[in-house]
């Protein structure tokens, strides 16, 4: 080959080498949101709504969504990943509205690969209205375990639009809520208002478990376009006797001199109930009672002496009372001597 023709050559496939390196690195995907807001109207309330946003890419290289990250109440189903120049894809978002009320607005952040365009945010928006009405709507029990009475939280439910349905069944989520259901009584209807009326009953058990009360009594209906009615139960169930905190935890500490922790000594029952006494099973700790309310609440300090063994201790705090009801709380103690 001529000499001055493979020079000529190897000069054009560099100037092309350099030329494709330029395009290739100027070349970039472009994310654009066709519809970001998308309100769906009027929904009802135990629907699942449901929308595609469409993405598309007018880029010059493909788009790639590297993730998409729902808010609380929507569930992203499934997104088209890459995207070529050009195109459009889809992201697939949907809201379950059991638990909504009212206006609401859930977004979708997309992340991409676009430089520019690295995170999109895209909202369903819908107004959603129950068929079904509950008065209150609500059930929140604040309570003390082992009191006689817990008391009856009543829903009266019916259909704004006067149409008659039946309550099918109604569900509890706890074994200690008891839950009922029948026709409401000509005094429990809410007035002016045509069709079937329903009254459901709610009771909690005096020995349900101390702790927090958060879920939902779910009540089936044969009602055309509301299947589904959760009321919302809430609230606490006290212990008899509470201490706090609930343990005397001292940590790492070095006993130069007596060292004091406080407890709070509190009773919710109804009745008075005296802390009669207060021991410790360990060498070293002493305890005195102090009243704030006597029957109501006591203070009771710990003291651990600087003639304490150096090291770990674990032991506990018996406090008697007068009441059968509850008539000792133990409370643990632990720490390291240093």
């Amino acid at each position: 080959m001529n000499r001055h023709l493979k020079t000529a050559i190897l000069a054009l496939c560099a100037v092309l080498l350099v030329a494709t390196s330029l395009l290739a690195q100027g070349a970039a995907p472009k994310a654009v949101a066709v519809e970001p807001i998308k309100d769906l109207g009027v929904k009802p309330k135990g629907d699942k709504v449901a929308h595609d946003f469409v993405i598309r890419n007018d880029g010059d290289a493909p788009l790639q969504i590297t993730d998409v990250r729902a808010s609380c109440g929507c569930t992203v189903v499934d997104y088209d990943k890459t995207i070529e120049p050009g195109k459009t894809g889809r992201v697939h978002a949907e809201v379950d509205t059991t638990t909504f009320n009212g206006p609401i607005a859930k977004s979708v952040t997309v992340f991409t690969n676009d430089p520019e365009h690295a995170q999109i945010e895209l909202t369903l928006r819908a107004e959603i209205q129950p068929y079904i009405q509950a008065r209150p709507g609500y059930a929140r029990y604040i309570t003390v375990q082992g009191e006689p009475k817990t008391g009856t939280i009543g829903q009266t439910l019916w259909a704004p639009d006067g149409s008659s349905f039946d309550v099918l069944g109604v569900e509890s989520p706890f074994p200690f809520l008891t839950a009922t259901f029948r026709e409401a009584k000509p005094e429990e209807r809410i007035p002016d208002v045509e069709g079937k009326q329903w009254r459901i009953e709610m009771t909690l058990s005096n020995d349900a478990p101390v702790g927090a009360l958060a879920d939902h009594v779910r009540i089936t209906t044969n009602h055309a376009r509301q299947k589904l009615v959760t009321i919302p139960v809430s609230g606490f169930v006290r212990p008899v006797i509470a201490v706090t905190p609930a343990t005397a935890d001292f940590g790492q500490v070095e006993l130069k001199e007596p060292l004091i922790r406080t407890l709070n000594v509190r009773n919710f029952a109804t009745e008075s109930i005296k802390i009669t006494s207060v021991e410790g099973n360990l060498p070293g700790v002493k305890t005195a009672i102090e009243p704030l309310l006597d029957g109501h609440e006591y203070t009771v300090k710990v003291t651990l002496s600087p003639g304490m063994a150096k090291g770990p201790f674990n032991g506990k705090l018996t406090l008697k009372t007068d009441s059968p009801k509850k008539p000792f709380i133990e409370v643990e103690m632990h720490g390291t001597v240093i």
